[in-house]
């Protein structure tokens, strides 16, 4: 699950062709019973075609005749792994067979030649595992950029220190650049149970007033980190975790996780 901010324009069938779910699990989600009745700056549960350790789920079934920028994308996972040698031109042909079978015979999986879950599962965990991530996250991929929230540990007592990343990487073949309007790059909150936000990062810093650009090449990744002494004081429960990239294209999508803080 995550969070996405309505922006002008969206209706909950735009919304649901963008993040591959439908219209009835949006409004189950939020509790909406007219579909009509959004707006800008409405704050949404996505139900996500993925659990919170998978972010195979929104990804296609690909084999010979495919084409496009799945394909794209796959070839350039297999190429970083050292499986494809051939041009990056988003066409499944039997080169891109090929490789993807040498791939799964690597990974004890049935040679079938297609990418189907199980391969795109074993392609991402090389991408997670790169980062040593922990296995307490959730990720997503938005066109060839693969972000992922992660927190140390899942449970946590009252005066312990929540270690916190969001690390992007470019899993596409392509530079990726994205836009802010100020110094600020990425940020963390907690809430309490209730909702209540109980630490935000960005709530004591201050921030240059001054658009920036941030390019990074296929393959590059950029992790930030930050970490929180839970008050002494902290009530047990069962408390949100989200961490968002600050870019103008993906500022409205907050990815989520959620700890539990246990008496001591």
């Amino acid at each position: 699950m995550i969070q996405y901010i309505v922006q002008p324009g969206d209706s909950l069938y735009t919304i649901g062709i963008r993040f591959k779910t439908s219209v009835s699990a949006l409004m189950q989600a939020n509790h909406i019973s007219d579909p009509n009745m959004i707006y800008p700056g409405q704050v949404l549960k996505i139900p996500l075609p993925l659990s919170p350790t998978d972010g195979t789920g929104c990804l296609p079934d690909l084999r010979q005749g495919s084409s496009g920028p799945f394909v794209l994308l796959l070839q350039s996972q297999l190429a970083r792994l050292g499986f494809y040698k051939g041009k990056l031109d988003g066409i499944f042909d039997p080169t891109t067979e090929g490789s993807v079978r040498q791939f799964q015979i690597s990974r004890s999986l049935r040679p079938t030649g297609h990418a189907d879950l199980h391969t795109w599962r074993h392609l991402l965990d090389d991408a997670r595992g790169s980062q040593k991530a922990p296995p307490y996250h959730a990720d997503m991929l938005l066109s060839g950029l693969f972000l992922i929230l992660s927190a140390d540990r899942p449970a946590y007592n009252p005066g312990q220190a929540v270690e916190l990343a969001l690390t992007k990487i470019n899993l596409s073949s392509k530079t990726i650049s994205l836009n802010y309007n100020t110094s600020q790059r990425y940020d963390f909150k907690i809430t309490y149970p209730n909702g209540r936000t109980l630490w935000r990062w960005s709530d004591d810093k201050a921030f240059t007033q001054v658009l920036g650009e941030v390019s990074f090449p296929p393959g590059r990744i950029i992790r930030y980190t930050e970490k929180l002494i839970l008050p002494s004081s902290v009530k047990d429960g069962i408390y949100h975790i989200y961490g968002w990239n600050t870019a103008k294209q993906i500022n409205h999508i907050k990815l989520h996780i959620m700890i539990n803080i246990e008496p001591n």
